[in-house]
């Protein structure tokens, strides 16, 4: 007896409901033993991907998401031993403030180098250093020990010569700059001249504003004052400035201070370049000095005549000065 079509439809409907309970069947055990592993700790590699991620340290998450035990670090023994304080990378002791004091003051900032190196590099486009030659004006020995002496407040002297070398007007005008630089750094502010050169001729007057013009670029303003301009050009253009630095004749000076077109009371550093023997030139340099109140730091070049050296005693009292030999510096220098 053959079948018919509705019992071999009934089959396949019976077969195929069958597949499929085993399907889920299948799956829903899957879903059992997956449970069973995670609450035993034990899944397996492709199911730990899925809850943790590489890291730098793992990249291929052999280690599941575990963190390695941390391992406790040795305490480093203080080698120092009892009674001596630990030195540090500058050579100070620790417990030292006046050595590092002294070892700071030894050190010209970055500013003084700077001002330095635009003075070189103006004179060397200029060509003020063809045919001789040409070494950085930061390795100077006397700039150096100048710098040390004025950092300390001295008085000084610069012997052997009577006039200033080029380097040193540098270093003159680039430690005078730095001393502002701090000045205004506290919150002061310099209205009248810090610096007051005084030179014995125009044409020295014109080579030491050519030596700090360079400086302008850094916010300090020269002025020279000389009789190879009138008077009247130059008191209309003291109206119009406040120099930080100011280079002058005596003789210049004098008649500019006796019609009331500067003032020179709150001068800081005073340079006398020239030698004070010279007939009226002392004179003319007391009185200067006379209209400056308080007590400015001198520094005088000259060729060790005992005018100079007076003069310089009676504005150092009780106070020693100090003498740099201006061609040939020792690093022990006598104090008078």
């Amino acid at each position: 007896m053959g079948k018919s079509d509705d019992s071999i439809q009934r089959r396949k409907n019976k077969k195929s409901r069958k597949k499929q309970d085993d399907k889920v069947s299948n799956r829903i055990a899957g879903i059992i033993a997956a449970k069973k592993r995670r609450l035993s700790g034990k899944r397996r590699m492709c199911e730990g991907m899925c809850y943790s991620l590489p890291t730098p340290e793992d990249p291929f998450n052999e280690r599941h998401g575990k963190v390695d035990p941390v391992k406790k670090k040795k305490k480093k023994q203080n080698q120092s031993k009892k009674g001596k304080n630990p030195i540090k990378k500058t050579g100070l002791p620790q417990n030292s403030d006046k050595l590092k004091e002294e070892f700071h003051m030894h050190a010209p900032s970055k500013f003084l180098i700077l001002c330095l190196k635009n003075i070189q590099d103006d004179l060397q486009q200029d060509g003020a250093f063809s045919g001789r030659e040409e070494k950085p004006f930061f390795i100077h020995t006397w700039g150096i020990e100048f710098w040390k002496y004025f950092t300390s407040g001295k008085d000084i002297i610069g012997t052997n010569q009577a006039h200033a070398t080029t380097e040193q007007i540098a270093w003159v005008a680039a430690t005078t700059a730095d001393a502002i630089s701090r000045k205004e750094k506290e919150g002061l502010s310099i209205s009248n001249p810090y610096l007051l050169f005084l030179v014995p001729s125009q044409e020295k007057a014109v080579k030491v504003r050519k030596i700090c013009k360079p400086l302008k670029a850094l916010g300090i303003h020269t002025v020279s004052l000389h009789p190879g301009a009138s008077i009247d050009h130059q008191i209309q253009g003291l109206k119009n400035c406040e120099p930080e630095f100011l280079i002058s004749t005596p003789e210049r000076l004098q008649e500019l201070l006796s019609h009331g077109a500067i003032k020179t009371s709150d001068v800081s550093f005073l340079v006398i370049d020239g030698p004070l023997s010279e007939t009226g030139y002392v004179d003319a340099v007391e009185s200067i000095a006379k209209s400056i109140s308080g007590k400015p730091q001198i520094l005088a070049f000259n060729d060790c005549s005992n005018s100079s050296s007076n003069f310089l005693m009676k504005k150092s009292v009780g106070e020693s000065i100090c003498r740099i030999p201006l061609d040939d510096p020792v690093n022990d220098h006598n104090m008078a």
